[in-house]
């Protein structure tokens, strides 16, 4: 029975460090897609906390009512913070569903992205306004906090290893 105790223990950590890993790696901000009209904006940052004064890369998609890539379209995209406008870019025509574009954002809080569609079928534009949170020290602080969280979960089971031996009772035959 005892045995079984630690053929559990790797499982157990590999439990916690994967998710520490998948935590990091994808977690679960500034993503988001609305459905417009006929279309649907899927979007994502890279990193997905923006940090102040770090490079940002800035992703769409756009898919059609049937899921497929939108084969050309013309779009803008306007940055705005506390409601004055950082940046515009200009309109312009893309292939294959997708716009992506750099950015460093230079202040932190919530951020909003406009994006304005146009269909080339009527004319038409929609449009969308998405949130971006930016915070100065998120990447570190998030990762020291799985470093020790992983730490403090790795110091539990083996006190529980050391002290179970320890604590074994002597067979005197």
């Amino acid at each position: 029975m005892k045995k079984r105790f630690y053929i559990l223990l790797p499982i157990y950590f590999s439990f916690f460090v994967g998710l520490g890993v998948y935590e990091i790696t994808y977690p679960p901000f500034n993503a988001n897609s609305a459905r417009i009209g006929n279309y649907e904006i899927q979007f994502y940052t890279i990193p997905s906390i923006p940090e102040v004064g770090k490079d940002t890369k800035i992703h769409f998609h756009f898919i059609d009512q049937d899921g497929k890539d939108i084969e050309k379209f013309r779009t803008n995209l306007k940055i705005y913070h506390s409601d004055d406008l950082l940046r515009s870019f200009p309109p312009a025509e893309y292939n294959n569903g997708k716009m992506d574009t750099n950015y460093v954002f230079e202040e932190a809080g919530n951020h909003i992205l406009r994006v304005d569609l146009l269909d080339l079928k009527n004319a038409a534009t929609t449009s969308y306004a998405f949130n971006v949170a930016v915070i100065p020290v998120y990447g570190t602080i998030f990762s020291y906090l799985i470093i020790a969280g992983v730490a403090g979960a790795t110091g539990i089971i083996t006190a529980i290893v050391i002290f179970q031996k320890k604590l074994k009772p002597k067979n005197r035959l």
